[in-house]
């Protein structure tokens, strides 16, 4: 049994080797953006004053989120907001995600993990560029519980305990279109 075990292990070395770790993907980015100063990749951003209102069962206000997104390197500054108004800013047939102020960056809320997608776009003012930055974090949240005499009604009003959450982006992939064309 244990050597059965062994061989199962030493058989997942090549594949995690062959992974791609933080600092190579990284390293990419900055090779990307060498080529183009104009234009730097995104790779590291900060998230603010987050906090993310969710409905108790039979509450049909839409979950509400609301922080503060910067990223020094592309030299975005945004508010991001939802509150069940926004529309659907991805493409067809994915997770709705939506935009910030700046379009340029957009998010998911993932309510089942307590956890956000961020995207941002990669030189949106190349015509040729057609990727994104994705990164996803679980914010650590200290949450109450909202009454009916609420603006929102009965729910749970979290923030974040963390004053600023800094974030790096794990991906670059191509950009698919709204509406999945």
């Amino acid at each position: 049994m244990l050597i059965t075990n062994l061989r199962a292990l030493v058989a997942l070395v090549p594949l995690v080797a062959s992974l791609p770790s933080m600092p190579s993907f990284i390293n990419k980015l900055k090779s990307l953006s060498s080529r183009d100063d104009q234009c730097p990749y995104p790779t590291h951003y900060k998230i603010t004053s987050l906090q993310v209102w969710t409905p108790k069962n039979g509450n049909t206000h839409p979950i509400v989120v609301d922080f503060q997104y910067a990223d020094e390197l592309t030299k975005i500054a945004t508010s991001c907001h939802y509150n069940g108004t926004q529309p659907n800013a991805g493409p067809e047939g994915f997770t709705p995600r939506y935009a910030c102020e700046d379009p340029t960056v957009q998010f998911m809320w993932i309510t089942e993990t307590s956890s956000l997608s961020m995207i941002e776009l990669a030189c949106p003012h190349t015509p040729d560029s057609g990727m994104e930055a994705l990164d996803q974090i679980t914010p650590r949240l200290s949450c109450v519980d909202t009454s009916n005499t609420t603006p929102f009604g009965e729910g749970s009003q979290c923030f974040s305990l963390d004053f600023a959450i800094l974030g790096n982006f794990t991906a670059l992939d191509p950009i698919e279109p709204p509406g999945g064309n």
